[in-house]
């Protein structure tokens, strides 16, 4: 990992390079970028830079999106977002990519999502599996297919995400934990 005084994004996009260079599994690369993810935690650099602007509207969001590594295909994007209290992101997916989430501030609760076939094959029902509550500091990373919900516990969280590719030029689902049903879409 880069030792310099400050992390700066140009830093941090290298060693994520590096990450994706020297793993080609999933899951190697996964926890490969989510320690990368983490030593930015722990030292700030760009993202405390980010912050001093002040204000929700100082993280861009959309930060970086990568022209040579990715999967499923090149593209991996890196975001950056404040969230207010309560802000709940419901059962989804990310398709065939993956998505790393560090909490810089603040603190999210993940949970995960499975379908349980108790009643049969042709009658799932959606079931949360484990909840755990990320803080400052952590990291965590969702496989392809993997279906999790965010919510912020704090007053306010400040989230970086790793996608392997922009979530957004994807087919991903959401979940209705009601119905027992889920629908794609993309963007």
């Amino acid at each position: 990992m880069s030792t310099v005084a400050v992390y700066s994004l140009e830093n941090f996009v290298a060693d994520l390079r590096q990450s994706f260079a020297e793993h080609d599994d999933l899951v190697g690369r996964a926890n490969s970028v989510a320690e990368v993810l983490e030593h930015l935690l722990s030292v700030g650099g760009w993202v405390q830079e980010l912050i001093e602007k002040g204000g929700y509207g100082a993280l861009p969001g959309s930060t970086y999106v990568d022209d040579t590594y990715g999967h499923p295909a090149a593209g991996f994007h890196i975001t950056c977002g404040a969230q207010k209290p309560g802000a709940y992101n419901s059962p989804h997916d990310h398709g065939a990519g993956w998505v790393v989430y560090g909490t810089y501030e603040g603190a999210i609760e993940q949970t995960r999502w499975g379908w349980d076939y108790a009643d049969g094959l042709l009658k799932p029902r959606l079931v949360a599996r484990t909840s755990f509550v990320q803080p400052a500091g952590q990291a965590a990373y969702f496989l392809p297919g993997e279906a999790h919900d965010t919510r912020n516990v704090a007053e306010r969280s400040v989230v970086v995400r790793v996608e392997s590719q922009k979530v957004s030029t994807l087919w991903r689902h959401r979940y209705d934990k009601e119905k027992n049903t889920a629908k794609a879409f993309m963007g």
